[in-house]
């Protein structure tokens, strides 16, 4: 319990910190609350059975002089009204203390979800190499909600029942300490018998529902995200039996849960009803006047109607934390390992004059013996247009990747205009665009798709018809009954391959950038659409860098060099035309 702790303190920064010691401290009056307001049944019984023990108590006789009172009876009424008071503010304080808390939880819930999807977003490509998509999601959306809602809400609650009991058990202690003795004995026995009974059973439901979750996620990516090859080939049944047979046992275990959430009211319902019956009988074996008899028979009454659902929720509170406990160690253990992401500043630095420099660059992949990229060194003219070609495999597409930040070189070097890539990365990026072989297009407007990660308010309008002019595909846009408004469905499944690349293209020019990369961007389209792609690409030609990966000749027959690369070596530079006729 204390590793738990201690592990979700290192969660919270010290401002969060401070909110969690306030609500414990509000906490702690609503335990007292919930005493005072048990505790007055005591002297109002007294004052309803036997209306002289006002002047033979002295804080009663006290407040009835005080309050001028002329009869018992209208004392009586008003201890009454008091009492209804007391039950209301109570109440009151109790309704606010909820809100606070579900609010500050709450908040510091989304603040953790947006820290996590931070830290993954802005890791290293190659991080997303390793991770399963479906698990970070997982993490960012459902784990953390179960570290606040099945931890730190399932605590406070606990924290709160814990010292309500505490309270009232302080107040049946000095009031009967033989009868409270024996009744805490006998619920200490038999509930904690009954969890420690069901403990390791609800540990291993949360690993469980941890991966079985994951799984369901993946399942779902996984058929959705590549509906129309799954439908041409006929294999709907394996992902949707996929799906049904990590959702089935989710719900087994969902249900397993839910019973031994449901179950402990039962057994603790008769366990306390039997334990007050014990304890009124030794009461009445205590109490010698009719007064006390009813007074402590009253307390212990309502005692018991309080505690009933206390005892309940701190078995329920116990069950949720062991069974949310896995989400924690997932969280805290990529918060941990996961630097903090430092935001970029805005400025995007002067354009670069000269040149790329790549010298005896190698790369290997994770867990890879052999390098995708050994020493490799070449120089591209800022302006110029060059091209990387070679069979699959050769290397082209890790060589850009490198160029582009994505990897880190583990020897040699990549410089711009003389200064180390990654020492001006946020220049660098501000600088290029980059049109992938395969585009992701949203189920959005072309104007958001154009304007790629910028907030609706924030577009230029000009800026996404400059360059959906620059891709050639301003005309095809303008037609449209909605214009760069018309919604073009999920992965643009409403346009045509080439018109997805324009659209990519357009993209990649919306920040008018100086350097413009190309991976195989035409190779899945038919050479009519090539052609149109290229042409709108070398209209760019002098005003851009190009550098591009391509197979066929005629995607670059236009460029200044060109970089023949095999087994993550380049073996030879040639022009276009020595290319040809070779």
């Amino acid at each position: 319990m204390l590793d738990t702790i201690q592990k979700l303190w290192s969660l919270f920064s010290t401002r969060e910190r401070r909110h969690l010691v306030m609500l414990l401290f509000f906490m702690i009056i609503a335990a007292f609350l919930e005493t005072l307001s048990i505790g007055l049944i005591i002297p109002l019984i007294g004052i309803v059975t036997n209306p002289g023990i006002i002047q033979e108590q002295a804080a009663l006789a006290y407040l009835y002089d005080a309050g001028g009172f002329t009869s018992t009876f209208a004392f009586t009424v008003a201890a009454v009204g008091a009492m209804l008071l007391v039950f209301l503010l109570k109440n009151l304080y109790l309704m606010l203390f909820l809100y606070m808390q579900q609010r500050v939880i709450l908040k510091q819930q989304v603040r953790l979800s947006v820290r996590l999807f931070r830290r993954y977003l802005t890791k290293p490509y190659e991080f997303h190499l390793q991770r399963n998509t479906a698990d970070l999601l997982r993490n960012v959306k459902g784990e953390t909600q179960k570290v606040f809602q099945g931890l730190v809400m399932s605590g406070f609650q606990l924290m709160t029942e814990l010292l309500v009991i505490l309270f009232i058990l302080t107040l049946l202690l000095v009031s009967a300490p033989g009868a409270t003795l024996t009744a805490a004995g006998l619920l200490t026995v038999g509930i904690g018998s009954f969890f420690l009974f069901f403990r390791r059973k609800v540990s291993t439901l949360g690993y469980e529902q941890q991966v079985i979750h994951g799984g369901m996620i993946k399942s779902v990516n996984q058929g959705l995200g590549a509906s129309k090859e799954i439908k041409v080939s006929g294999r709907e049944a394996f992902f949707i039996d996929s799906y049904a047979g990590r959702s089935k046992e989710h719900a087994k275990n969902t249900l397993y849960m839910n019973m031994l959430e449901q179950t402990p009211r039962l057994f603790i319902e008769t366990f306390i009803v039997s334990t007050v019956l014990v304890s009124m009988l030794i009461i009445l074996f205590q109490e010698t006047s009719p007064e006390g008899i009813i007074a402590m028979m009253g307390l212990f009454a309502m005692a018991a109607f309080r505690l009933m659902p206390s005892i309940n929720r701190v078995v329920n509170m116990l069950n949720a934390i062991r069974f949310n406990r896995p989400a924690l160690e997932v969280v805290h253990q990529d918060m941990q390992q996961l630097e903090e992401w430092d935001r970029p500043d805005g400025e995007s630095g002067p354009a670069f004059t000269k040149s790329i420099d790549v010298d005896q660059v190698s790369y290997w992949y994770p867990d890879q013996d052999t390098p995708a990229l050994q020493n490799i060194s070449l120089s591209i003219p800022i302006g110029s247009s060059t091209a990387f070609v070679g069979k699959s495999g050769a290397g082209k597409s890790t060589l850009v990747d490198v160029m582009l930040g994505l990897y880190q070189p583990d020897e040699g070097t990549i410089h711009v205009d003389g200064i180390p890539l990654f020492d001006q990365l946020g220049r660098w990026k501000r600088r290029i665009g980059y049109i992938p072989q395969h585009i992701y297009l949203s189920d959005d407007s072309i104007r958001a798709n154009v304007a790629f990660g910028i907030a609706e308010e924030d577009i230029d309008e000009e800026a996404v018809w400059s360059a959906l002019k620059q891709a050639n595909v301003d005309q095809f846009v303008s037609e449209l009954p909605q214009s760069i408004d018309t919604v073009i469905g999920e992965r643009g499944v409403r346009l045509s391959g080439g018109q997805r690349q324009r659209l990519g293209i357009a993209r990649a020019l919306y920040h008018d950038p100086d350097i413009l990369f190309m991976d195989e961007a035409t190779s899945a389209l038919d050479q009519e659409t090539e052609k149109h792609i290229i042409e709108a690409v070398d209209a760019l030609k002098g005003e851009k860098t190009l550098i591009i990966i391509a197979h066929r000749l005629s995607t670059i027959e236009n460029c200044d060099l060109i970089y023949e690369l095999q087994d993550g070596q380049v073996i030879g530079t040639r022009q276009p035309a020595a290319r040809e006729t070779s």
